[in-house]
This record gives C-alpha cells, sequence and structure tokens, in this order.
C-alpha cells in the first residue's frame, strides 16, 4: 500500500530513525508508515528485496475479467473482459504522500469500497509501535454500472462527487461487504479529538445512509489512534458472517502484554465480546524489546476458522511461534506449517484464508528475509508447498481459489515502478501479472 513516489522522502526519513530511535520513545506512539519493515520493538529495518530474476508472464486469462488496481496513484477498473480503464484523476499536487487501500468489490461485483489517503510532504514520526498514515482515509463507494462514486463523510454521505482535483480528507480504516448492498466501515474519528464517534458503521448503499452498528465503547479498548494510559490496544480487525473480530493488545508497553483475539456479534451489539483465542505474551513494545507487533491471523470466509500465530517465546532477536488453526465452534486446534523454518516463524507472519476455507497462505509480513510465501490446506495439514518468489505482505484470492496475487514490496525501490505477480495453487513458480499497477484486486 506504498505510493512508489513517496520513496525517496520515507527513504530518508526512515534511514534517520535507524540512527536515532534504537528503542520506544517516550510517547510509545509513532507514525511509521504502512509497509514499514520493523524488527519487531519499532525500529524500522530498510532491506532491498530487488532482484535481477527474470519472471514470466502470467497465462493468458489468469486476470480474469474483472478487476481493479491503482497505477500512478489512481484507480483503474476493468468489467468483464474489457480492457481496464482509468477511473479518478485526483490531483495531489497539495498532498504528494499518497496511500491506497486495496479495493474491495461488493458481493456480485456491482459495488467498489476504496479507502485512500493523501497528505502533505514533510510526514515523519517515529516511536513505537507505529501507526502509519495509510491506515486511515477517505472512503468512496464506486457504483461500476453508472460509474458513479459516493463519497462517505462523517455524518453526511455526498453522491455523485467529482473524483478530479484535491480527494477527500477522512479516518476510515477497516472496510468489510456485509451484504451486496451493505457496507460495514470503521471510522477513527479525528486525531487528538476523537469524541465518540469512533466505532462501526453500515453504510446503506441503496438508502444512501449511515448508521452507528458499534462503538467504541462497546468494546472496551483503545485505538493506536487515541491511545489511552492503562487500557488494552485494538491492532487489527477482521469480519465473517455477521461476527466481528478483533486483535487486541492488553497490558500494552508492560513485560508481560497479552495478545488477544475477541469476537462481537454485529446483531447482537450491546452484548459483551467473548475471547476466542490467547496468541501468547510479550513484553509488547516495552523498552526490553519484543519480538512480534503484530502476529498474523485470519477468520475464514465460512466463519468456522481461525488460523493465528502463538507466541511461544516472545524476547527480541529470539522470537518462537506456531500457527495454529482454530475452530470456533468447539475450541479445538490442530497445527499448520509445522515444517516453515524458525527464522520465519520468529517476526509477525501474513496470513490469508482462500474463498474456500480450507487453504491458508502465510506470508512475511515485512521482508526482512525475503522468502516467499507458503501454502497449507486442511485437506493434508502436514504438507506444506513454498514459492520460490521472494515476496512478502497480505494476498489476494481468486474467488476460486486457484491463484493468489502478491505485489513487489522493496523499500529502496525509487524507480517508481510497482508489480503485481500471481501465483497458481500447485505451481512452485511466481508470475508476473501486471506491471506498474499496485493494491491489485480481482472481481
Amino acid at each position: 500500500m506504498i505510493d512508489r513516489r513517496f520513496s525517496p522522502v520515507l527513504l530518508s526519513v526512515l534511514l534517520a530513525l535507524l540512527g536515532l530511535l534504537s528503542a520506544c520513545g517516550s510517547s510509545r506512539v509513532g507514525t511509521v508508515p504502512r509497509g514499514t519493515p520493523d524488527t519487531g520493538n519499532g525500529t524500522p529495518a530498510i532491506l532491498s528485496t530487488a532482484t535481477s530474476v527474470v519472471v514470466p508472464s502470467a497465462a493468458a486469462g489468469t486476470m480474469g475479467k474483472t478487476y481493479a488496481f491503482i497505477r500512478k496513484d489512481q484507480l483503474w477498473v476493468a468489467l468483464n473482459g474489457a480492457t481496464a480503464v482509468q477511473m479518478t484523476n485526483f490531483n495531489y499536487e497539495q498532498a504528494p504522500n499518497v496511500f491506497w487501500q486495496r479495493p474491495l468489490w461488493s458481493p456480485g461485483d456491482r459495488y467498489l469500497a476504496l479507502v485512500m489517503n493523501a497528505s502533505p510532504a514533510g510526514l515523519g514520526g517515529g516511536g513505537c509501535p507505529g501507526p502509519d498514515f495509510g491506515a486511515s482515509g477517505s472512503l468512496y463507494v464506486m457504483d461500476v454500472a453508472t460509474k458513479q462514486f459516493t463519497a462517505v463523510t462523517f455524518p453526511a454521505i455526498q453522491k455523485n462527487v467529482p473524483v478530479s482535483g484535491a480527494p477527500q480528507n477522512s479516518s476510515w480504516e477497516y472496510v468489510f461487504w456485509e451484504d451486496s448492498m451493505h457496507l460495514l466501515a470503521w471510522y477513527n474519528g479525528v486525531a487528538g479529538n476523537v469524541g465518540n464517534t469512533v466505532g462501526l458503521y453500515r453504510y446503506d448503499v441503496a438508502a444512501g445512509k449511515l448508521s452507528l452498528v458499534l462503538p467504541l465503547r462497546t468494546l472496551g479498548v483503545t485505538t493506536l489512534t487515541d491511545p489511552q494510559k492503562g487500557m488494552p490496544l485494538m491492532l487489527s480487525m477482521r469480519y465473517s458472517k455477521g461476527q466481528l473480530f478483533y486483535q487486541v493488545v492488553v497490558h500494552p508497553f508492560e513485560q508481560k502484554s497479552q495478545l488477544v483475539i475477541y469476537r462481537h456479534s454485529i446483531a447482537q451489539s450491546t452484548a459483551q465480546s467473548s475471547k476466542v483465542f490467547d496468541m501468547g505474551s510479550e513484553a509488547w513494545c516495552n523498552d526490553s524489546g519484543s519480538a512480534y507487533m503484530r502476529p498474523g491471523w485470519d477468520v475464514s470466509p465460512d466463519g468456522a476458522l481461525l488460523v493465528a500465530q502463538h507466541i511461544l517465546t516472545g524476547d527480541a532477536n529470539a522470537g518462537k511461534s506456531a500457527v495454529q488453526v482454530h475452530r470456533l465452534d468447539d475450541g479445538s486446534e490442530a497445527p499448520l506449517f509445522a515444517q516453515m523454518s524458525p527464522d520465519l516463524l520468529a517476526h509477525d507472519l501474513a496470513l490469508s484464508w482462500g474463498p474456500d476455507s480450507q487453504t491458508v497462505v502465510a506470508t512475511e509480513n515485512h521482508p526482512l528475509l525475503q522468502k516467499g510465501p507458503s501454502v497449507a490446506s486442511l485437506a493434508d495439514p502436514t504438507a506444506m508447498q513454498q514459492y520460490s518468489l521472494a515476496l512478502s505482505g497480505q494476498v489476494i484470492w481468486r474467488s476460486d481459489s486457484s491463484a493468489f496475487a502478491l505485489q513487489q514490496v522493496d523499500m529502496t525501490d525509487t524507480t517508481g515502478i510497482s508489480t503485481v505477480y500471481v501465483f497458481l495453487v500447485g505451481d512452485t513458480h511466481g508470475y508476473t501479472l501486471l506491471t506498474n499497477a499496485h493494491e491489485f484486486a480481482w472481481g
């Protein structure tokens, strides 16, 4: 989710941080950007993933007929086999640091939800943890049939907005399609003055209405946008089958911090959350150092299974973890990726369920070791397929579970060119899918 035009500025900031931020600052909360490699204690690590290997292009038809991506900071969309067309024409002269989240297709591909952020020059900061610049942004919903955009602003909705000139500025972070006509979106409020607006909202596409579903206070946590001393911190969020899942660090910044995953029913918003998985403990963002910042996890699309890292040892430079599959109905567990090398398990992983709710991809969350993705299936949990192309980050799956895509993540790249690669299940090689593009999303 890194805009390549921002790389020179980002690189200089991070190089300075390497020399100045060997430990967490007194405020404990910094501004390390999204995608920054992290050594585990909030200190960025600049590692090149550049390679001279020539990667063959994917076979015809692998791209699919409907997809979206970002190119030169603008949204491009292809529908029903047609050539991709540029849909936005934003002007970033006053806000050159641009961050896009991956576009999110609604069921049936009628709508496309977009979160993006454009910030002025001069970004900096540091500390531990690092809420990133691209975490929150403006929320747009595109009707792909009419090519019209709606800006979901708080507390009002702006229909048929132009997607030229300066983009909107807001604080939406996580978005999930509840069904084909309703979008769930998490609003962080305004940093420094969040008030009571933070929470999960439902946007009714047909009615054009926004309503609060789950206020932050119901969850009993705080966010990285507005941390409160002594309060649990919410680190990440997922949604599946009417249930909101969220990752929390309890007793942050202390020697015995605990990482826990909770769930909360959307239909019973006033009910209490329930704990579904204990990820382990470590000195999270403590001066003594920790191996994990956001250990990987994901919930299966059918809402039945959780896959997560279980921290065995969280000491800095000596992290040990295992990947577990947790059944949400009876709490039973089984190991996955048992063959994975200990050096990969010693850091944060990104774990992603396939649409079949049977297959999981594990990648490095950041390009620390520069090893490729691995795939495991519940059909044979003892087996693991390792891919040769060294790429990291969260994957995007094809809807038929036949392939997944990863984009190039290289913090030292200043060329402004990024590439999306595709991996076919059962094939050990990665292939070039789309050049000069990022945040690719199949419909």
